[in-house]
């Protein structure tokens, strides 16, 4: 019992412990010296931060130290092994910041695009529908406009056919009026004619009849 009391206090003291613990990151901001020769001992020329760009020109495995000049001109010393080919991580993160921000700025600016393009796509497609809309309306009053013109050109011929039976038509009527005026004259230069007939006639008889009857007047004596 005891000796599972123990362990069970120790897994709790080490479980503390660890929970105590938090995680940290090594910096690299770093200061290293240019000095005159290839020890400490020589004499400290400048002061060079981390990510100072260097030109080294010679290098000594056996000292450890490289000889490098800044981009002011000063030359002088320095530990190899705090150069690096690369810049310092600080350098680089914020580089990978700067392109992060410049990505970040394009793919909003991109995002507005599209969203421009998309908001430009709808108003064409509603242009193109209102379009559409408009081309059948114009198509169904072009349609309607040749049924017209095509009755149009039906009452026409309809039109031009009446016109001609009308001419036809006074033209008959015309003979006609010429032929009854014509009869009428006929008859009556005929009821003239029989006029003038029965007329003479009249007088023949009136003029024959006297002496008719002088003639008969003896033979009634003698009687």
């Amino acid at each position: 019992m005891k000796k599972g009391t123990i362990i069970l206090i120790g897994g709790m003291l080490l479980s503390g412990s660890a929970l105590a613990q938090e995680t940290y990151y090594v910096s690299d901001e770093l200061t290293i010296t240019m000095r005159s020769g290839e020890s400490t001992q020589h004499q400290i020329i400048r002061s060079l931060r981390s990510g100072t760009k260097l030109e080294v020109s010679e290098t000594h495995q056996e000292t450890g130290y490289s000889l490098a000049r800044t981009e002011s001109g000063t030359e002088g010393w320095v530990l190899t092994r705090f150069l690096n080919t690369q810049p310092a991580a600080k350098q680089r993160l914020e580089v990978a910041n700067n392109k992060l921000e410049k990505l970040t700025k394009e793919v909003t600016e991109l995002r507005a695009e599209l969203s421009k393009s998309n908001s430009e796509r709808s108003s064409l497609d509603k242009t193109s529908s209102q379009l559409e809309k408009e081309n059948s309306r114009l198509a169904k009053e072009l349609q309607q406009i040749k049924e017209t013109a095509h009755n149009a050109i039906s009452i026409n011929a309809d039109n031009q056919k009446l016109r001609e039976k009308m001419i036809y038509t006074e033209t008959a009527l015309q003979a006609m009026e010429q032929q009854n005026s014509v009869l009428k004259d006929r008859s009556s230069r005929d009821w003239f004619i029989t006029g003038t007939g029965v007329t003479i006639l009249g007088i023949i008889i009136g003029l024959l009849l006297p002496k008719l009857r002088l003639q008969r007047k003896p033979k009634w004596s003698e009687l």
